[in-house]
C-alpha cells in the first residue's frame, strides 16, 4: 500500500465553509472529510465562496487529499488517512482544529447535533410564472419559502420560478411524518395559497378562474445548525474542536 508522509504546523479537519475559511485565515493544511457543499440557493454566494476557498487552499498546497478520505485516524499527533484508492497518507501536526467529525476516529469526543437546518427543494410543475420573493412564517418547520429563477427552463429570463423552503428540525424529529418531505410540500402549498399566489387564468362557461400551483418535491438537504462537541476524555491542549455552524442567510 502506497504511503505518503507529511508534516504541518496546523491541521484542520472539516468540510463546512467555516472550516475552509478558518484554514485560509491561519494558513492551515485542510482535510475535507465530507462531500456536502453550501446550499446552491440563488445567488449562490456561499457556494461560490466555498469553491473559491477550496481553490485558494489548493493553490497554496494546503489540500493534501484531492477527494474525501475514507477514514481519518488521529493518534500521537498524527492523522492517518486512508483514501478511496487505498493510499495511506500520514500527516504529523503540531496543532489540530476539528470542525466536523465525519469519518474521524481516535478522538475522545462526540459531535452532537441539536438542530438541523433543512432545505426542501421544489420544482413548480404548474404556475411557475411568479415574482421572485420570500415569505417568512412564525413556525420553525417551513420557516421560510423562497421563489427563485428556475434553472430547469432553457433560456429562462427569470419569469419562471422554482421554490425552496427552510426549516429548523431536531434530529429526533427527522423521521417523523410531520417533518417529512411530504409534510414540507403540504406546508409550502398552504403558504402559497394563503398568500394569494395562483397559476394561470382559465375560463369555463364564461367564468374566469385560476389554476392552483403544482409543486413536486425535488430533494432535501440537511445542514448542522446548532451542535456541540462532547468530550469524554480531556483532549490534549493542541487539539481544538469548533462548534460554530455556517450561516447561509
Amino acid at each position: 500500500m502506497e504511503q505518503l508522509k507529511l508534516k504541518t504546523p496546523k491541521l484542520t479537519i472539516g468540510y463546512s465553509l467555516g472550516a475552509l475559511e478558518f484554514a485560509l485565515e491561519v494558513d492551515s493544511m485542510l482535510l475535507v472529510n465530507g462531500e456536502q457543499r453550501p446550499p446552491a440557493m440563488p445567488p449562490g454566494h456561499a457556494l461560490k465562496r466555498w469553491y473559491e476557498a477550496s481553490f485558494e487552499l489548493g493553490m497554496r498546497g494546503l489540500l493534501p487529499v484531492p477527494s474525501s478520505p475514507e477514514t481519518i485516524r488521529i493518534e500521537d499527533n498524527k492523522a492517518h488517512i486512508t483514501t478511496t484508492s487505498q493510499r495511506v497518507i500520514k500527516v504529523e501536526f503540531e496543532e489540530l482544529h476539528v470542525f466536523d467529525l465525519d469519518r474521524v476516529h481516535g478522538l475522545a469526543t462526540e459531535e452532537k447535533i441539536h438542530i438541523y437546518e433543512v432545505y426542501d427543494w421544489f420544482d413548480i410543475k404548474r404556475g411557475a410564472k411568479q415574482p421572485a420573493c420570500s415569505i417568512l412564517t412564525p413556525h420553525a418547520f417551513v420557516q421560510k419559502l423562497v421563489f427563485y429563477p428556475s434553472s430547469r427552463h432553457d433560456g429562462n429570463d427569470g419569469r419562471f420560478k422554482d421554490c425552496y423552503s427552510r426549516s429548523y428540525v431536531e434530529p429526533s424529529c427527522l423521521n417523523d411524518f410531520e417533518y417529512s418531505e411530504t409534510a414540507a410540500k403540504f406546508a409550502a402549498m398552504k403558504i402559497i395559497r394563503d398568500n394569494g399566489f395562483r397559476g394561470r387564468q382559465q375560463e369555463t362557461d364564461g367564468r374566469p378562474y385560476h389554476l392552483n400551483i403544482v409543486l413536486e418535491h425535488s430533494m432535501r438537504d440537511l445542514y448542522k445548525h446548532k451542535k456541540e462537541f462532547i468530550v469524554t476524555t480531556e483532549l490534549p491542549p493542541n487539539i481544538h474542536c469548533h462548534s460554530t455552524a455556517d450561516k447561509w442567510t
